[in-house]
Order: structure tokens, then C-alpha cells, then sequence
């Protein structure tokens, strides 16, 4: 039976993922700061809510929800143009009321804030960003038990969701002691694409994509030269160097 998808419409990776995301899927959008990581999940969201009239759900964790859709229009994006089908949540709204808790105490009431969301409007498509601002407002205490939690609990949400996560998949996290821990989100995730700056000279960089894995999806694993324009990206061949 054919995978029922979610286009990115990035020009070229709906191309190497045959049609898009896996609807469902729990994806994460990873890179360093620059790499466009929240422009790329918003305008998976716009586009689909402009043109497939989809419903779309974006929490921002790190800025406001005014501050974030001044940036998107300035990006090229018409923000009013999508407003019934696009929303913007920020985590100001989410701890409105809410006094400090353990971190299952506040991870509960934003699910119950995401499933209000969902039944008054439909989600289809949804984004947290970031993962890290998450666990230091949750003060998340076991990561691998709580990153589970949170991932089984999104599948079963049932919106193809997106997470933003700094830095790379397969980097070391280092703990308050001092130890170093694997990265557990990677592993977890149905999902992985990569954004990262290359530099292509001694002065010059170039955005790059790639897709690590994508269950359910036959795919190729190199990196694509990723160009934002006009409030579309693309996604072609990088030169070999």
C-alpha cells in the first residue's frame, strides 16, 4: 500500500523522499544556529496551508508569537494570508496559569493545550521548536525516559510533527558532571534532516541539506545545496567540494 505523504515543498527533496514526509511521521529538523532550521519548518507549514489548505500548529519555545511572525514576513512570508490555517503558539501561552511543577506536571498541560488546539481546529502539521528550550522548561530529569515519552505520545497525536533541534544528531551531550551521553532523540525520531553551513572557500559558506533517515522511505543519504528565495527553498546537487 502507498505511503500516504506530507510534501515539504522544498523543490528537489519532495523529489528524494518520493512526495514527502510519511504522514504520521515524528521528524527532526537538526543544525547549527543559521542554518534556517525554524524558516524551514514554518514554510513546510505555510505552503501546505496555502496551497493544500492544511492546518498547521507552530510552538515557539524561544520568542514570542508576535516577534516570530515579524520575522517570517520578513523572510517573504505572508503571514495573514495563512492565519485560520496556520497558527503560532508561543510558550508564554502554554504557562499562562501554570505554577512550577515536575517536568511531567508541565509536559501534561502542554499536551492538553495541543489536544484543545487540535479539537477546536485540526492539526495536520506540527512544530515545537526547539527540543532543548522544551527539556529546560519541562527540567526534563531522565532525557531518554522523557524524549520517549514525548515521541510515542506525538505519533499517537497523530500530526506529522516536526522537532527543532540544535546542533547535530550524532554530537555528545555533556552533563552537568561532566560526562558525555549519546544524543537520544536521533535514535527515537522517525525522522532525520540535516541543515549545516559548508564553506565552499577561504571567505565563503553554502547551506546544505541532507536527509539521514527517513522510515518507510527509500532514499539517498548525500548533501543537497539548499537556496531560500522569495519564500521557497530549493534543494539541488552540491558540488563535490
Amino acid at each position: 500500500m502507498e505511503t500516504k505523504r506530507m510534501k515539504t515543498f522544498v523543490t528537489g527533496l519532495d523529489e528524494i523522499l518520493s512526495g514527502g514526509l510519511p504522514r504520521g511521521h515524528v521528524v527532526l529538523v537538526s543544525g547549527h544556529p543559521g542554518t534556517m532550521k525554524s524558516t524551514f519548518a514554518y514554510a513546510m507549514l505555510y505552503h501546505n496551508a496555502k496551497e493544500r489548505a492544511a492546518r498547521g500548529l507552530y510552538i515557539t519555545l524561544e520568542q514570542t508569537r508576535k516577534s516570530f511572525e515579524s520575522q517570517m514576513a520578513s523572510m517573504g512570508f505572508d503571514t495573514g494570508h495563512v492565519r485560520r490555517r496556520l497558527h503560532v503558539l508561543d510558550g508564554a501561552s502554554i504557562r499562562k496559569g501554570l505554577l512550577p511543577g515536575p517536568s511531567q506536571v508541565w509536559m501534561d498541560f502542554m499536551y492538553r493545550t495541543m489536544n484543545t488546539k487540535k479539537d477546536i481546529w485540526g492539526i495536520d502539521l506540527l512544530v515545537i521548536d526547539s527540543l532543548e528550550a522544551l527539556e529546560v522548561l519541562a527540567q526534563m530529569q531522565d532525557r531518554r525516559t522523557d524524549l520517549f515519552g514525548l515521541l510515542e505520545w506525538l505519533r499517537d497525536f497523530g500530526a506529522t510533527s516536526l522537532l527543532v533541534t540544535e546542533g547535530a544528531t550524532d554530537e555528545l551531550i555533556v552533563e552537568n558532571d561532566g560526562t558525555h551521553i549519546r544524543r537520544d532523540e536521533g535514535f527515537l525520531a522517525d525522522g532525520i534532516i540535516e541543515l549545516k553551513m559548508h564553506p565552499i572557500s577561504d571567505t565563503d559558506v553554502q547551506r546544505r541539506i541532507r536527509v539521514i533517515k527517513m522510515r518507510g522511505s527509500h532514499h539517498k543519504t548525500g548533501f543537497y545545496t539548499l537556496v531560500f528565495e522569495d519564500g521557497r527553498f530549493q534543494a539541488t546537487r552540491a558540488m563535490s567540494r
